[in-house]
């Protein structure tokens, strides 16, 4: 089923201060890219928000729903530091990193920082490093 609305078309500029830091928003088309020059500030004060709406604060579950609401509407958030992309989620990604550190392939993790601000981030980090030791000793054991 196709939506009769047709596809989403954004377009605009914002500029915006979050702790002191700098955050750029641009939308072009089905694009929408925030450059955050502090992305770990950024990510903690965006879930502080959500969690002051709601009175609970959100977790994978959450996160995995908003990449399938972006990707259902056609659209994909990236979200960079000023030298680098951090994450991208929505329409068009599919990450099986997303998958298993975040429960949705609809999010591509850039930088450990959306991971270690993201609730349960360190623990999800290092399990996320204990896998990675655990395959290369594995690797190194098959040779």
């Amino acid at each position: 089923m196709t939506d009769p609305r047709g596809p989403v078309h954004l377009a605009g500029e914002l500029s915006l201060e979050v702790d002191g830091a700098g955050v750029q928003v641009h939308a072009d088309g089905a694009d929408v890219r925030i450059v955050a020059e502090d992305g770990g500030a950024f990510v903690a004060r965006v879930r502080e928000a959500a969690t002051a709406r709601s009175g609970v604060a959100p977790g994978r579950r959450d996160l995995g729903g908003l990449a399938e609401a972006l990707a259902a509407s056609g659209i994909t958030a990236h979200l960079d530091s000023p030298t680098r992309p951090v994450v991208v989620a929505g329409a068009g990604v599919d990450s099986p990193a997303g998958g298993l550190l975040l429960g949705t392939r609809r999010v591509r993790p850039r930088a450990a920082v959306v991971l270690i601000a993201a609730g349960g981030g360190r623990r999800l980090l290092a399990a996320g490093a204990v896998a990675v030791v655990l395959a290369a000793v594995l690797a190194r054991f098959r040779r």
